[in-house]
């Protein structure tokens, strides 16, 4: 008698079942601990699972996960092993599964403790650096491959042998609201290094009642209570401009902060009752940051151009959005009129005036994007919240139009969804065009 087949059970997939096969991967993936026959075998299989097998492993790898960052933090100060697990993990996802980059390792160490240059050594680049913060700053090319340059050059320099490596200080220039702090604030935040930002607006000389320079190294410290974090620390001065403006007391701050930027030189302050810190500044990153009105004239001055402007007919004038690709680091030291200080800074970047569409795709596509916060608020409350291509741009060229800048797209989206975020009513809300605009003319 002919051989009888055998029934094969085929499993109907289902938008949940997708979602749930998409979850598996995804825990498999940032659960280096795993043997990763077992990682394969559980993929490979993914197909002829039930939808509560699936369910039942995603219960299990949820509580692996959690049990890898309770252990590594457990074992943070002997993390061998933990750092050789994760780097065999993401040797092996690579090979077998699919190619990985810097941001998807740090998915897998995240929350961890582990350091993102330790565990990704050969994907650790300036290029994988930029790769991944173009996911977070949106529309500012220059300004982010300048600080991917930077934090790169900072890491190697923090690492044993690494001070012959060049350092690389950043002046970043440009108008309010464009992106100048959060660059450097989620680069220091993604490759693990502490940073300080500094208000030159309102700080005081030592010895004078207020803030000074030093309090920055002292909120590292008081954070961390570890030197070596302070002298690995990222230091970003903003508002840098406001220090050269006429008068006795910014001249004697600039003096201090000299001091506290020369490549060979410590500083000290008192922490708490009788306890004074000193750390060395030579492995410090420093990133000042400001508008810098007024260094295009000084532009205009050396082309023996026009002032600022939007042409003229029969001379040249120096275009509103186009100075910046004439500014040397010459005009810098001129407005500084201090020529030690431009000396220490290696590199300038401008940072572009935000446009319509720019601010379009930090509200769709930024991993940061401000809709994120208000996304969370209502799921708190198992309301789902999604916004439209046509939403985006309504709300972005409210923005745009008033000058707002990113800052404005938050307060935009709180104008637009307040009623809602006061009433919860527990239905989806979606933000379209029809939504803003009856809301927002």
């Amino acid at each position: 008698m002919p051989k009888t087949k055998k029934n094969i059970i085929t499993r109907v997939k289902t938008p949940y079942s997708n979602s749930l096969d998409e979850k598996i991967k995804h825990l498999l993936f940032i659960n280096p601990t795993l043997d990763f026959k077992i990682t394969l075998r559980t993929l490979c299989s993914l197909p002829e699972l039930s939808v509560r097998d699936k369910e039942n492993w995603v219960e299990t790898l949820e509580k692996r996960r959690k049990e890898f960052i309770d252990n590594s933090f457990a074992t943070i100060e002997d993390n061998t092993d933990i750092t050789k697990c994760v780097k065999d993990h993401i040797k092996c996802w690579n090979e077998f599964v699919e190619p990985i980059n810097l941001e998807k390792v740090r998915v897998i160490i995240d929350g961890s403790g582990l350091n993102l240059a330790d565990v990704a050594e050969d994907l650790f680049t300036p290029r994988e650096i930029y790769n991944m913060l173009n996911q977070y700053l949106i529309g500012q090319p220059e300004y982010a491959q300048k600080l991917a340059l930077c934090f790169y050059l900072h890491n190697m320099r923090n690492k044993e042998n690494g001070e012959d490596v060049p350092k690389c200080n950043l002046l970043a220039y440009g108008p309010s609201g464009v992106g100048k702090t959060f660059g450097p604030q989620i680069l220091a935040k993604l490759l693990g290094y502490q940073l300080e930002v500094v208000n030159c607006n309102c700080l005081v000389q030592e010895g004078i009642r207020g803030p000074r320079i030093t309090d920055a190294f002292d909120n590292i410290y008081s954070r961390t209570n570890d030197e070596k974090a302070v002298e690995k620390a990222v230091i970003l001065f903003d508002e840098f401009d406001k220090l050269f403006h006429p008068g006795v007391y910014n001249e004697r701050i600039v003096n201090e902060l000299l001091n506290v930027i020369d490549d060979n030189n410590s500083v000290s302050w008192e922490h708490g009752y009788n306890n004074t810190v000193r750390v060395s500044t030579r492995n410090m990153l420093f990133i000042f940051s400001g508008v810098f009105k007024g260094i295009e004239d000084i532009v205009a001055k050396r082309l023996n151009w026009n002032g600022m402007g939007f042409g003229n007919k029969g001379c040249k004038t120096l275009v509103v959005d186009d100075f910046h690709q004439y500014v040397e680091e010459s005009d810098f030291a001129k407005y500084f009129n201090r020529d030690e200080l431009s000396g220490r800074i290696s590199q300038y970047a401008y940072v572009n005036n935000m446009t319509q569409e720019t601010m379009m795709h930090i509200l769709t596509e930024s991993k940061e994007s401000p809709l994120k916060g208000f996304q969370n608020y209502f799921s708190n409350r198992n309301i789902h919240l999604t916004m439209t291509t046509d939403g985006a741009d309504a709300i972005a060229r409210y923005a745009f139009e008033r000058k707002l800048g990113v800052r404005g797209l938050k307060s935009t989206l709180f104008k637009v969804l307040k009623d809602d975020m006061f009433d919860l009513k527990e239905e989806p809300i979606v933000i379209d065009k029809q939504y803003v605009t009856k809301i927002i003319a």
